[in-house]
């Protein structure tokens, strides 16, 4: 028996262990590895709802999107760089590592005296936040028997419920009283009591070293994808003839660099795992390219606050959690190509209809209730393909297979949010115009999703 099936064994009480997510065995871990899921939830949220003032302040409303960009093109190296090291090393050291480069990002970010040292910063918080989350994945299918692989994963949707009621609400409200750069400042707290928390878990998941090669080709080819999906996002500010070649480009290489990264057939939407990665990547870029711009548009066109512009965020967040927690409780219940196919279709329908609404200019509220179907979709098809792929991995890949995982959101969203400041920027970057190109863009990933569902089974 090796060392790391031991302390899955000591964690869960042995394979014959019984009891839940808050059993004694399991709850230090469970309460830890959501406590640090809700850090990167606030962080998302509270980002997402005050960067329009962000931008607006530092004067960077060219570099909007590549704030979030970057911190998504960062993730994709060290995902891969991740889930190498805790194939071999187990989830422990890129847990650590995540965490102190999380930590140095949000001081960069709180102190930025300019977008472009904020972009910087963004940068290093996403090489912190692609190291967690992997490891994090890894820690999952190590640490909990499989027969609940699908509840703890719900539980990490769940995880977002806190962050998404107060978060985008919080952040606004710190925003237009004391300053935004407090935002980072108290994400960094919430970083500092997860890590407290994950103490236990760290402590317990040394192991030696396993005969698993570096992948140097996936490293390579992830720092390539990472460029490319930044030079897709630069070409927002050239759209000439030379701007739309580079475009193509960026985009083919994005293509064959992920070749290496995910599993045989992933862009073919072969059956099994490729298309595991390949739904949660569709749904992932859909979703992304669409939520960055909604608290823009509902501050630039209704003149909300960033507190308020936050709600639809909020709500979305409570219907994600919604849709993971029915699959989490009643999984068996749903056969999941269908259960895919209806949640994609719900979020290509709903987004299509809000492209149509801001063109109708439809009233705020119209909007506000809109957004959170998308939420709903994404949270119901989620936990169900990220389980079923975790449960085919074996003892050697489960740090590729998360990894592949992770590198299709980040790619899939990065790309997704390059191409909707592509088009936002062509359709002359105003109201309602560019808004409702940008949505009825971001409809089309969900749609092929929708089109592939079948495939999962």
């Amino acid at each position: 028996m090796t060392s790391t099936t031991m302390d899955a064994d000591r964690a869960t009480g042995g394979p014959d262990d019984r009891g839940g997510l808050m059993s004694p065995a399991l709850r230090a871990t469970t309460i830890g590895v959501l406590a640090l899921v809700s850090l990167h939830a606030f962080e998302a949220l509270a980002l997402t709802t005050v960067m329009p003032t962000i931008a607006h302040d530092l004067d960077g409303a060219s570099l909007y999107a590549m704030a979030f960009t970057a911190t998504l093109a960062a993730g994709i190296v060290s995902i891969v760089w991740s889930g190498n090291l805790a194939d071999r090393r187990g989830p422990r050291p890129p847990l650590l590592l995540g965490l102190v480069l999380f930590a140095a990002g949000l001081v960069g970010a709180g102190l930025a005296p300019s977008m472009g040292a904020l972009v910087a910063a963004r940068v290093v918080q996403g090489l912190g936040a692609g190291m967690t989350s992997t490891a994090l994945y890894v820690l999952v299918t190590r640490v909990y028997p499989q027969r609940l692989h699908t509840a703890i994963l719900a539980g990490f949707s769940a995880a977002w419920v806190v962050p998404s009621v107060a978060g985008p609400f919080v952040a606004g409200l710190i925003a237009q009283t004391i300053g935004w750069r407090w935002v980072f400042g108290l994400a960094l707290v919430v970083l500092v009591v997860a890590a407290i928390l994950l103490g236990r878990i760290i402590s317990g998941l040394r192991q030696e070293v396993v005969d698993v090669p570096w992948r140097w080709r996936a490293l390579a080819a992830s720092v390539v994808l990472a460029v490319a999906v930044l030079g897709l996002n630069a070409v927002a500010e050239r759209l000439d003839a030379v701007g739309i070649a580079v475009a193509a480009v960026a985009l083919a290489v994005v293509a064959v660099t992920l070749l290496p990264l995910t599993p045989r057939g992933t862009l073919r939407a072969a059956r099994g795992l490729p298309t595991d990665v390949t739904l949660r990547a569709l749904a992932f870029a859909a979703f992304s390219g669409a939520e960055v711009y909604l608290p823009r548009l509902l501050t630039e066109r209704d003149g909300l606050s960033p507190s308020l512009a936050g709600v639809a965020l909020t709500v979305t967040g409570v219907t994600w959690f919604v849709g993971s927690w029915v699959q989490g409780r009643w999984d068996r219940h749903f056969e999941i190509g269908r259960t895919a196919a209806v949640s994609l279709a719900a979020m290509t329908l709903t987004l299509g209809g809000i492209a149509v609404a801001v063109a109708l200019d439809a009233p705020t509220w119209g909007l506000i209730a809109l957004f959170p179907a998308v939420g709903l979709g994404i949270g119901t098809v989620y936990p169900r393909v990220t389980a079923q792929a975790l449960a085919r991995a074996g003892s050697t890949e489960q740090g590729f297979v998360s990894s592949a995982l992770q590198i299709g959101d980040s790619s899939g969203a990065a790309t997704a949010i390059a191409l909707s400041a592509i088009v936002f920027s062509g359709a002359g970057s105003g109201v309602p115009a560019a808004y409702v190109a940008v949505f009825a863009v971001m409809a089309a990933p969900a749609l092929l999703g929708w089109l592939v569902a079948h495939r999962v089974r």
